[in-house]
């Protein structure tokens, strides 16, 4: 057994888990990892989590805790760079590329930048890139979104009127189906009361499923 962090990116919901640094790190801090996309930095969602690892598997490491520092670098950058959101919208445009624009962020070093979009179907966004990457003078990358990412990084809040789940602690996200819409809301489809922020099923709705087996098997004992 090997000890392990979870890091979440900005790409998504999914926390990946790498192998615990020497020294004190702690949830929420900022750390600089390498993955398929190049340096990235990503947030300790977890630590000290026991999991298998093996010599053919091993976990990955961090390569440092990003500073007080680096984070106001990180932040710095988007902000003096607000006008690259206009510089996508009006591209993909001209290329017409059905892309909804979600966010984008810098590498640490400033010199790549990636954007995440959402769309309802794979996009050919080769031409783009290239494009992209003369005018900005920068390396480009676009990262496709679902709805439910889109959620969790622009934020909100759902219809109980607390902050959503999918930003706040959830981890994974399960399947939401219709037997819970009809089991929790007793035959109910206004999709109104059903459907988060993001227009899909509510994640809530998988935290009750089952409840009226669980008691009604609870009254039999």
């Amino acid at each position: 057994m090997s000890k392990a962090i979870g890091v979440q990116f900005r790409s998504g919901i999914k926390i990946y888990d790498f192998r615990a640094p020497e020294g004190d790190v702690r949830i929420g801090d900022f750390v600089l990892v390498e993955t398929a996309y190049g340096e990235e930095a990503g947030k300790v969602r977890y630590t000290d989590k026991q999991v298998k690892s093996s010599k053919d598997e091993p976990l990955k490491g961090i390569q440092r805790i990003l500073s007080e520092k680096d984070v106001a670098r990180l932040e710095r950058l988007k902000e003096d760079h607000q006008g690259y959101i206009e510089v996508f919208r009006k591209k993909t445009e001209e290329h017409g590329l059905p892309m909804k624009f979600v966010d984008f962020e810098f590498s640490l070093d400033g010199e790549k930048v990636t954007f995440y979009f959402t769309a309802d179907s794979r996009v050919d966004f080769r031409n783009l890139v290239r494009e992209m990457s003369r005018q900005l003078q920068k390396t480009v990358l676009f990262r496709q979104m679902g709805q439910r990412d889109e959620a969790r990084v622009l934020d909100g809040f759902g219809p109980c009127g607390r902050p959503i789940c999918c930003k706040n602690f959830l981890t994974k996200l399960d399947n939401i189906s219709m037997d819970m819409v009809r089991e929790q809301f007793e035959g109910s489809r206004n999709a109104s009361k059903v459907s988060g922020i993001c227009g899909k099923l509510m994640c809530c709705l998988a935290y009750e499923n089952g409840h009226k087996d669980r008691k009604t098997a609870k009254e039999k004992k």
